[in-house]
């Protein structure tokens, strides 16, 4: 039973260090500062043990273990050292009950800023109702303390009474396992750690693509149909205005010089404008927002008889 218990407290303190070391890292510097002197109480829980070997030779020697209660209070003259008093009650240790009375000085070590390692050294005075003498005895105990609050702390301990007196002459040594709280006056209240969510409006530079111009004259040598690269270049232009701006629509107006006859001319003018907005819709424009029609040389552009350049042309107006 015994390895069974110091096993208990050694998971429960192998726990409770890790928890506090992983806690341990987001302390801020506020915490850092404060200070643990002060007055103190605490109350716990346990188990009382002895050697049931021991109890043997006496009448109705009973169980060699017991629950325990606890009542503490102390004195800290600051974070290292201070005094402590305690009061526990064993129910029914080999057919007795024990009240034991204690006094002495406690020091702590901290590994972080909340967990801390303690010892305790005393003496103790048993009064017991049955089968055990009352006596005198010295004390020594053991643990880790985590600080939950600036006032409030968690500890699991260990504490050890040597030669506890039998009512048969014989001597037993009493050990005891426990888990505890315990309270400190005149802490500061602890920082409260307040998570607000703000929302962050982040500017995004948005390209914007404004239009140059509305009107545009495509040139084709005589007899050509097809896009050539200028085309291509100013075409391009005009289909990323229309994608930018989707109110906008296009005209397509195909024209040729008088070199040719009639048919042949409108044949041409109208190849010509098909192309034209047939690149356009290869682009990403919508059938929908272009208008087509061929002139041929009916409609010139200059006044020199229809018979330049720019009339073997494909005319593309935004509007």
């Amino acid at each position: 039973m015994k390895s069974l218990s110091l096993s208990v407290l050694a998971a429960l303190s192998l726990g409770v260090a890790t928890q506090a070391m992983a806690d341990d890292a987001v302390v801020n510097d506020a915490t850092q500062s404060v200070d643990k002197a002060g007055f103190w109480i605490g109350a716990g829980m346990g188990m009382g043990i002895v050697d049931s070997n021991d109890l043997s030779n006496l009448n109705g020697a009973g169980t060699g273990e017991a629950f325990s209660s606890k009542l503490e209070a102390g004195y800290d003259f600051n974070k290292n050292v201070g005094l402590y008093t305690s009061y526990d009650y064993m129910h029914d240790l080999g057919n007795a009950d024990l009240h034991l009375g204690t006094l002495g000085v406690k020091g702590n070590y901290y590994f972080t800023q909340d967990l801390s390692v303690f010892g305790k050294l005393g003496a103790t005075y048993i009064f017991a109702e049955g089968e055990i003498d009352d006596s005198f005895t010295g004390t020594a105990g053991v643990g880790l303390e985590y600080q939950l609050t600036n006032a409030v702390s968690t500890k699991i301990g260990y504490d050890y009474y040597q030669n506890l007196e039998l009512s048969q002459g014989q001597d037993t040594d009493l050990h005891q396992v426990y888990w505890g709280m315990t309270y400190k006056f005149g802490q500061p209240a602890t920082p409260m750690i307040v998570t607000q969510e703000v929302e962050v409006v982040k500017e995004v530079p948005v390209e914007v693509t404004t239009m140059t111009r509305s009107n545009f004259v495509l040139p084709y040598q005589t007899g050509q149909v097809d896009v050539n690269d200028y085309g291509r270049y100013n075409l391009n232009e005009v289909a990323q205005t229309l994608q930018a701006n989707p109110e906008l629509t296009a005209e397509i107006i195909g024209r040729t010089d008088s070199t040719g006859t009639a048919a042949i001319n409108a044949k041409v003018s109208e190849a010509r404008a098909n192309a034209v907005s047939q690149y356009l819709i290869d682009n990403g424009v919508d059938a929908s927002r272009l208008t087509v029609t061929s002139v041929a040389d009916q409609n010139p552009l200059t006044d020199d008889n229809g018979k330049s350049l720019i009339e073997r042309s494909v005319e593309v107006v935004i509007k």
